[in-house]
C-alpha cells in the first residue's frame, strides 16, 4: 500500500529510538524492559564474614548463617562469602537462564572449587550465564560460591571516588534471582544502541548520519517489544546497513581488549591480587566463546599473584597465550613510575618482567606498555633498545593541563640517538568500551592524519580492573567493515607496530623528556617513601657489589641470587605509578614502608654475610667501599661493632662518611 511521505524532525526521530531502548523511560513496555523473562528465587543464600582476605578451601568449611537480600555485611576490607543453593525450573528448557547478581561489593563465582566469573556492578559485570540453551539432560540444581569484596571498583572512597576510604562502610546484596536472558533482544538493543550513537556521533553534517536515523527509525516501527517474531525485520534492516562497506583509504582501528588493573592505589596490595582473578577469569571465559579476542595484559608481577592464588587459572591464561589470545605486554614486573626510580632500577623492572614471560610464556615482549604514569625520563628509549624492545605504548601525555603534545604516532628518541616508535592511542584513553564515539573519536584525535592509518583502541574497564565484556565484543563485531566508521579488526601489538612499521616513513622523531603537566605534586608527595626507595637501591646495590667480590675470594660463599631476587622484585614492586610517587591511599603507604623494613633487614643480613666472607681472618677491621672509585674521607664506628669486621655503606646505620 502506498504511503505519502511525512516530513520527519530530526530531535523527534531520535528521541523516539532513545525512548525505545532507554533503561530510564517507559521500561514496561518498550525493548529494553523484555531483555530479562521470567524469574524465579534462589532455593536459599548463606553467609560467612571474614576480616581476612581467604583461599576458597577454607571459606567453603565455613560455618554459614541465613542470608536474606537487602541485608547489610562489613565493614570496609572483610570479605563475605555467599553459598547459593538453586534449582532451574523444568519449564525453562530450551531457554538461556542467567543468575542475576548486583550487589556495591566486587564479587567471583566459584564452582566447584574454582574461580569462574566475576561479578561487578560498576563493571557492568552483574549475571552469570547457568546454561546457553536448558536442555533436559542438563544439571537443574547447583550449589555456587560468591565471594564479595567488601569494597567497589574505585575502593571505598567517603564521599567521592578518590577520597579517603570510608572504614565504616556498610555493603549489601540488591538483587540474587534466576532468570530468562533473551539473547535476541540483546543483540536487537546493541543494534538499536550503535544506530543511534552513529546519528549522534556523526551529526547532521553527515549523510551517513541521517541513513542510520531513519533505518533506526522504521526499525522501532517495525518492531513490536510484546512480538518477539517481528525482531527478525528489525534485525534484517539493521543488518542492511551496517554491511554496507568502506573504501579501501579507510582509517583502521586495532581493537584490543584490556583490563589496567592499578597493582595499588585506593586499595590494598592484596585486594588487586583478587582483582587480577576476577578479572582474567572472565576474560578467560569470553575467550572460549569467541575465538577471535584477544587480549593484552601487563605487569608480570600480577601473572605471578596469579599464579601463586589461582594455579588452575593460571595455567588457562598459558593455554590462551599458546594459542595467541592472552597476550603478555611490557616486559616490566610492575607499570612503574617513570622518573623517580634509578637508571638501574629501570632495567631491572625489564629484566624481572621479560625473565618472567619467558619462563613461564616462552616469550619476550617487543613493546613497552606504559599507559598510565606521571612522565616519561629521557634515558628509557636507550634502556628500552637496550632491553631488545622497539616498540613504546602510553597515553597519558593527552592529560596535559596546557600544551597538546602533537603527536600520536612518531618516532621518541632518547639522550644517546636510541629510538623507538611510539603509538598514544589517538581516542586518549586505555579502557574504550567499544561504542560509536571511541571509533570516532579515535579516527578524530589522529594527530598524524596522513603519516599513520593505522590506530590502537584498547577497550575493558581499567584502573580497578574489570575488563571487557560481551557486550563490548558485539559492539565491535558489528562495526567490522561500515561505510562511515572507520575499519575495526580484532587485533595484536605485534600487529599494530608492524603496520605502523611499514608505513613509517613520514612520521615525526620527538627528542628527549616526555613531561606530563599534570600530577607535577608527586614528585614531592609521601617523601618518605622516595627516600626509603633510595636507600634501598643503593643498599641492594652494595650487597650485590659485596657478594660478587665475596664469591671470588672465598670458595665457601655462594652467592644469595634467590634472595636477591625476591628483594628487587619487592622493591620493584614499591617503584608501582601510584606507590612511590604517593598518589595512593594511606593503607598502602603502610604496605610500601613495611617492604621496605623488610628490605632492608634482609639485605642488611646478606651484606653482613658478604663482608664476613671478604674480611680477614683475624681480628682486625675492614673499611669496604662499594663505589667504584678510590675515597679519602672520615668514617665513624659506633662500639656496639668492636671485633666484627667493619663495612662502610651509605645505607649502614652504624657508619657514617
Amino acid at each position: 500500500m502506498y504511503r505519502q511521505p511525512v516530513l520527519k524532525n530530526r530531535r523527534t526521530l531520535l528521541e523516539r529510538a532513545e525512548k525505545f531502548i532507554s533503561d530510564v523511560y517507559f521500561t514496561d513496555c518498550n525493548l529494553r524492559g523484555r531483555l530479562y523473562g521470567d524469574s524465579c528465587p534462589l532455593q536459599s543464600i548463606a553467609s560467612f564474614i571474614s576480616p581476612k582476605r581467604i583461599p576458597f578451601s577454607e571459606a567453603s568449611t565455613q560455618k554459614f548463617e541465613p542470608y536474606t537480600v537487602g541485608d547489610t555485611f562489613g565493614p570496609t576490607w572483610w570479605t563475605c562469602w555467599f553459598k547459593v543453593t538453586l534449582t532451574i525450573p523444568e519449564s525453562w528448557r530450551g531457554k538461556e537462564v542467567h543468575l542475576l547478581w548486583e550487589s556495591d561489593g566486587e564479587g567471583m563465582v566459584w564452582k566447584d572449587g574454582h574461580p569462574v566469573q566475576g561479578l561487578t556492578k560498576e563493571g557492568e559485570k552483574t549475571s552469570y550465564i547457568l546454561s546457553d540453551c536448558l536442555q533436559s539432560e542438563d544439571p537443574h540444581s547447583f550449589t555456587l560460591y560468591v565471594e564479595v569484596a567488601c569494597n567497589g571498583l574505585f575502593g571505598a572512597g567517603q564521599g567521592s571516588m578518590i577520597a579517603t576510604p570510608d572504614p565504616n562502610r556498610r555493603f549489601s546484596i540488591h538483587k540474587a534471582e534466576l532468570v530468562i536472558f533473551n539473547r535476541d533482544v540483546r543483540e536487537l538493543l546493541t543494534e538499536f544502541e550503535m544506530l543511534v550513537d552513529i546519528v549522534k556521533e556523526l551529526g547532521e553534517g553527515e549523510q551517513r548520519g541521517y541513513q542510520a536515523l531513519f533505518t533506526v527509525n522504521e526499525m522501532v516501527n517495525r518492531c513490536d517489544p510484546t512480538d518477539p517474531s517481528s525482531f527478525s525485520e528489525a534485525h534484517n534492516l539493521a543488518c542492511k546497513f551496517f554491511s554496507q562497506r568502506n573504501g579501501e583509504s579507510q582509517h583502521t582501528v586495532h581493537a584490543m581488549g584490556h583490563c589496567h588493573i592499578d597493582s595499588a592505589w585506593l586499595w590494598p596490595y592484596e585486594e588487586t591480587i583478587r582483582k587480577c582473578g576476577r578479572s582474567w577469569v572472565t576474560v578467560i571465559s569470553l575467550m572460549e566463546k569467541n575465538p577471535e579476542f584477544t587480549f593484552t595484559c601487563s605487569q608480570a608481577q600480577q601473572f605471578q599473584w596469579v599464579k601463586s592464588w589461582y594455579p588452575g587459572l593460571f595455567s588457562r591464561i598459558q593455554y590462551f597465550v599458546k594459542k595467541g589470545q592472552f597476550i603478555p605486554v611490557g616486559g616490566t614486573w610492575v607499570e612503574m613510575d617513570g622518573n623517580l626510580p634509578s637508571g638501574e632500577s629501570m632495567i631491572r623492572q625489564f629484566l624481572e618482567g621479560q625473565r618472567f614471560f619467558n619462563q613461564e610464556f616462552g616469550i619476550y615482549c617487543k613493546e613497552f606498555w606504559l599507559p598510565d604514569t606521571f612522565g616519561y625520563s629521557a634515558q628509557l628509549p636507550q634502556i628500552m633498545r637496550g632491553c631488545g624492545i622497539p616498540n613504546f605504548l602510553t597515553q597519558k601525555l593527552s592529560w596535559n593541563l596546557v600544551n597538546t603534545f602533537p603527536h600520536n604516532t612518531f618516532f621518541w628518541e632518547g639522550l644517546d640517538g636510541s629510538q623507538v616508535l611510539t603509538h598514544f592511542p589517538p581516542g586518549n584513553s586505555y579502557e574504550m568500551k567499544g561504542k560509536i564515539e571511541d571509533l570516532v573519536k579515535t579516527v578524530k584525535n589522529n594527530k598524524d592524519k596522513g603519516r599513520a592509518n593505522h590506530s590502537a583502541a584498547l577497550f575493558g574497564f581499567g584502573d580497578g580492573g574489570g575488563g571487557p565484556n560481551q557486550l563490548m565484543l558485539d559492539r565491535l563485531r558489528l562495526v567490522q567493515d561500515t561505510d562511515g566508521l572507520p575499519r575495526v579488526q580484532m587485533s595484536s601489538p605485534d600487529q599494530l607496530f608492524s603496520q605502523l612499521q611499514a608505513d613509517s616513513s613520514l612520521l615525526c622523531t620527538w627528542t628527549g623528556e616526555l613531561f606530563l603537566e599534570l600530577h607535577n605534586g608527586t614528585y614531592t608527595t609521601q617523601a618518605q617513601i622516595k627516600l626509603e626507595n633510595r636507600q634501598c637501591e643503593a643498599l641492594l646495590h652494595d650487597v650485590e657489589i659485596a657478594s660478587s667480590l665475596a664469591v671470588c675470594r672465598s670458595k665457601t660463599f655462594s652467592y644469595p641470587q634467590e634472595k636477591l631476587q625476591r628483594l628487587w622484585r619487592l622493591l620493584l614492586l614499591n617503584q608501582f605509578h601510584d606507590v612511590i610517587p604517593g598518589s595512593c591511599t594511606a593503607m598502602v603507604v603502610e604496605d610500601a614502608l613495611k617492604y621496605y623494613e623488610d628490605i632492608r633487614a634482609d639485605a642488611s643480613i646478606l651484606l653482613h654475610e658478604a663482608c664476613e666472607a671478604l674480611g680477614s681472618n683475624g681480628s682486625t677491621a675492614g673499611l669496604f667501599n662499594s663505589l667504584p672509585w678510590e675515597r679519602q674521607e672520615v668514617t665513624f664506628r659506633s662500639f656496639c661493632c668492636v671485633g666484627l669486621p667493619l663495612t662502610c655503606t651509605r645505607s649502614c646505620s652504624d657508619l657514617w662518611f
